[in-house]
């Protein structure tokens, strides 16, 4: 499954996003809203293959290597509740948990509210967790930042 590439040659409406809703019903998360969809990461890493061929000529190919899990990346505002509920989800995690591994969905909304992706992961975990520098008196909000791992990943046909 890929991640949603378009194969009739035109592109339709770029999706903009104003809200971010990630869904693991298995999960201390729920449903919970994000601000910021930084990055969905997805690699196959090349790795080169030489050879002589049967005439003798050195031939020089890329082939597929290592290929690491797909990363969705989304961040929000610090709040008790929904910090807690990040932290017992990645606890799962690190305690080898396997409640933790759950299939999810990330749901992305336009301005007016109206869905314009949806992407369906596969055995996701929060696998890590980090929240900004704050300074008193500035009157920033601080972020948690959630990289979640998943085994496949694929955008759902609207």
């Amino acid at each position: 499954m890929g991640l949603g590439v378009s194969t009739t040659g035109t592109q339709g409406q770029v999706a903009t996003g104003g809200r971010f809703v990630a869904e693991f019903t298995g999960t201390p998360i729920g449903r919970m809203a994000f601000s910021e969809l930084a990055g969905i990461n997805s690699k196959v890493t090349p790795s080169e293959y030489i050879f002589n061929n049967d005439r003798g000529v050195t031939q020089l190919t890329k082939q597929f290597g290592k290929t690491e899990p797909p990363m969705v990346t989304l961040k929000r505002a610090v709040d008790g509740a929904g910090v807690a509920a990040i932290m017992l989800w990645h606890q799962m995690a690190r305690d080898g948990d396997d409640r933790a591994r759950q299939p999810g969905t990330l749901t992305v909304y336009d301005a007016a509210g109206a869905v314009q992706t949806v992407y369906m992961m596969e055995n996701a975990w929060l696998s890590e967790i980090s929240v900004t520098s704050a300074k008193a008196g500035q009157g920033e909000a601080s972020m948690i930042e959630c990289k979640i791992t998943c085994e496949e990943i694929w955008s759902k046909p609207l």
